[in-house]
């Protein structure tokens, strides 16, 4: 069974359909989650120049009960969010019983949580948030650079490996302090930092995107449901599912939006990748030749 969305999915998921008072509710929610929704309603409508009865409003549309039932699921998805690989892997043994059929349930298990996943991502994001990112990246005026941690490094690199042959001017960022210090001091305007940080969130990624955004760098997040701290400083927002058939979280909706962000940015830039990525291949061909068995060279004979 899908996991329920989280409040700040659906603030995403409903956000064209919110009035504009509403939207300044969900937009203060989301920059400092959940931490403005632990608050008394009225410092939340303070905070979003609102009246107490807009807020409760947006949560009542929201499906919601009560403003106390709302701080409530916050609570619990607080608890979900600190969850370490220690404590999941505690639930898993609590609910898992081990048999002669165990072998192929745990494949039948891992199919389902994983197409889940993927079906619960889609679902939370508004398509205009995907189309807004690609336009951004396909933007030649634009800089890109990318970033991750200890496991999303890999979905930066994956990102920055194909961006890399589509445009110029992609950079992927080292994620040691010293080099994002290096990093900081040449970004201005024209740069764009796409950031990925999953719960056991990294407090240098957090601080990386809020020194960019002192930069004037434009910021995209790439997160989970809970939403990083670091949302806070991000222009740009898309969430994933890291449920798992595992006791460690799943990167593979992670991946799946990566690959959507691409093929958004190969339809925004059309034809015009296609010279740079035979060149790539031209060059990669010449640099692999090996002597002796190249084009146009003889096998060397005895």
């Amino acid at each position: 069974m899908t996991s329920p969305l989280t409040l700040a999915e659906q603030l995403k998921k409903e956000h064209e359909s919110l009035s504009p008072a509403e939207r300044r509710v969900s937009r203060v929610l989301i920059a400092d989650y959940p931490v403005a929704g632990l608050e008394p309603v009225h410092r939340l409508a303070e905070r979003a120049n609102v009246s107490a009865p807009t807020v409760l409003r947006l949560i009542s549309k929201l499906g919601i009960g009560s403003y106390p039932q709302m701080q409530k699921l916050l609570r619990q998805e607080i608890s979900v969010r600190t969850s370490s690989p220690l404590e999941m892997y505690g639930e898993r043994s609590a609910s898992t019983t081990l048999g002669p059929q165990s072998g192929i349930k745990f494949v039948a298990d891992s199919k389902r949580v994983l197409a889940e996943g993927l079906d619960a991502t889609f679902n939370a994001i508004p398509e205009t948030e995907i189309i807004e990112i690609a336009k951004l990246i396909a933007n030649p005026r634009n800089r890109i650079w990318t970033v991750g941690g200890r496991f999303s490094d890999l979905l930066a690199q994956y990102l920055t490996l194909h961006l890399r042959l589509l445009r110029k001017d992609v950079n992927h960022v080292d994620p040691t302090e010293q080099e994002k210090a290096f990093t900081l001091l040449d970004f201005t305007s024209r740069d764009v930092l796409i950031a990925f940080d999953y719960r056991r969130y990294q407090g240098g990624t957090v601080s990386f995107l809020k020194n960019a955004k002192h930069k004037k760098a434009t910021t995209v997040l790439f997160t989970d449901p809970w939403l990083s701290p670091a949302a806070k400083h991000a222009d740009y927002l898309l969430s994933s599912s890291v449920t798992s058939p595992s006791p460690f979280d799943s990167l593979t909706s992670g991946f799946a939006l990566v690959e959507t962000v691409i093929a958004g940015v190969v339809e925004e830039l059309g034809d015009s990748p296609t010279q740079r990525i035979q060149a790539f291949d031209a060059l990669q061909e010449k640099t692999l030749q090996i002597p002796g068995f190249g084009p146009g060279d003889d096998a060397e004979t005895t």
